[in-house]
């Protein structure tokens, strides 16, 4: 449970903190505030994508030093 919690503990933050400014977002009907919240939540799909390319990298990096001491 603590490595699950490790490993998406910040993406499942970030989703939480991206639909927060969503609902603010959509609550914001003629504020010019509004796009600017739009931006921020595809901002935090950004920082999701990220976040899981850089762990399938070191995850691949991980394993090629991995196989390198095997042989």
């Amino acid at each position: 449970m603590l490595r699950a919690y490790l490993n998406y503990g910040l993406i499942a933050s970030v989703v939480v903190w991206a639909a927060i400014v969503g609902v603010m977002a959509y609550r914001l009907n003629e504020s010019p505030w509004r796009w600017a919240f739009i931006g921020l939540v595809f901002a935090g799909g950004l920082t999701v994508a990220a976040i899981l390319w850089i762990k399938k990298y070191v995850d691949r990096q991980t394993n090629a030093t991995d196989q390198r001491s095997q042989e």
